[in-house]
């Protein structure tokens, strides 16, 4: 279990994870207040909260097959 700990964090996985739960956290509360105010149905935030959960595992996947350097993305 340790071992896998230390790849996920030589991958950068972890990173992804808690900055992508972040992001993810901030845009719910923005999608929130905006939708609320044109007071669109219901289905619209349950929708993006969904494509928000369903994009975790996508954003993880992504993290630990790319590293981001100064040149871009590579394998």
């Amino acid at each position: 279990m340790d071992k896998l700990w230390k790849e996920l964090q030589r991958r950068h996985v972890v990173r992804v994870g808690v900055v992508y739960a972040l992001v993810a956290w901030l845009l719910a509360q923005v999608a929130d207040l905006v939708l609320g105010n044109f007071n669109a149905p219901g289905w619209v935030m349950q929708s993006f909260l969904f494509l928000l959960v369903a994009g975790f595992p996508v954003a993880l996947i992504i993290g630990w097959a790319f590293e981001l350097t100064p040149q871009g993305l590579r394998r």
